[in-house]
């Protein structure tokens, strides 16, 4: 595995409650209890299941593009490799969240939902994705 792949499984299999797999077609797979947060493949692309309405305002806001193999459907990649790994840690951390809000647990769900509103992305991609800015 290379270095930054495996950098990144380190960080995002950290995070509480995410399982990784191995992913069907090759590299690693996050999952939040049975949901998929996303997947890393090892020639460098990180795909993150969203709405197609975040999608496209991530595309908007440069932060990703249109699945390689699905372009009609939410899923959005990003190409990472090397150091440039922020942009992929910060869009499956959104992933990630947007599941934890909806947690049975009520602190669980409102932690998240903080954390959400703290995550500083773009206008168009903190609306598209229903987040109300700077609550903390």
């Amino acid at each position: 595995m290379r270095e930054w792949m495996r950098s990144l499984v380190e960080e995002v299999g950290a995070w509480e409650g995410v399982t990784c797999h191995d992913h069907r077609f090759g590299g690693v797979e996050f999952r939040a209890g049975t949901r998929e947060i996303g997947h890393v493949h090892s020639f460098g692309v990180v795909d993150i299941p969203f709405t197609v309405k975040i999608r496209d305002a991530l595309i908007q806001a440069g932060r990703g593009e249109r699945h390689h193999w699905l372009p009609d459907s939410g899923w959005t990649t990003v190409r990472v490799g090397g150091t440039r790994l922020e942009g992929a840690v910060r869009l499956l951390r959104l992933a990630y969240l947007r599941i934890r809000r909806k947690d049975k647990d009520a602190a669980e769900a409102e932690q998240a939902a903080r954390e959400l509103g703290a995550l500083a992305l773009e206008p168009e991609v903190m609306e598209a994705a229903g987040i109300e800015a700077g609550i903390h």
